[in-house]
């Protein structure tokens, strides 16, 4: 699953840069709950928006549901939100590694002209406030506890 979501982000990037006439600005949040790192992570939320259009990916032990649909406005900004949220936290000093569970938060922003993406790992009650708020109103849950 997320080589899949890397694989989908490099190629919207890819396409916008390489294709002046469809580019647009892309932008994506991947969050990935683990409780076992030599495994695959046991929930993912994935929020995908270029131009007006959003792809939304949801994986866990209930299954598996992924939709093509407008994006809301309310869902743009907040993504836009935890995006520059994530790149105000970006530091060159190595943080620690959490215990399990743990959380992942992936992200990517690409315009005509360039793009940015990094991940970091939270320990759950780490996670920053703007990327809980995103997940809340993208996909109606956080990994809250863990869980």
């Amino acid at each position: 699953m997320r080589r899949a979501v890397l694989l989908t982000t490099a190629c919207l990037a890819a396409l916008a840069l390489a294709h002046p006439a469809l580019a647009q600005s892309a932008m994506s949040m991947g969050v990935y709950l683990w409780t076992n790192p030599a495994a695959e992570p046991v929930r993912t939320q994935f929020l995908s928006i270029a131009g007006t259009s959003a792809e939304v990916e949801i994986d866990g032990p209930e299954g598996s549901n992924a939709i093509s649909r407008s994006a809301t406005p309310t869902e743009t900004a907040l993504l836009k939100t935890a995006i520059e949220g994530q790149m105000k936290a970006l530091t060159l000093t190595e943080r620690p590694q959490p215990a399990t569970p743990y959380v992942t938060v992936e992200w990517h922003f690409s315009t005509p002209t360039g793009y940015a993406d990094g991940a970091v790992n939270y320990a759950p009650d780490k996670v920053p406030a703007a990327v809980l708020a995103l997940q809340q109103a993208a996909f109606g849950a956080t990994f809250a506890g863990g869980q």
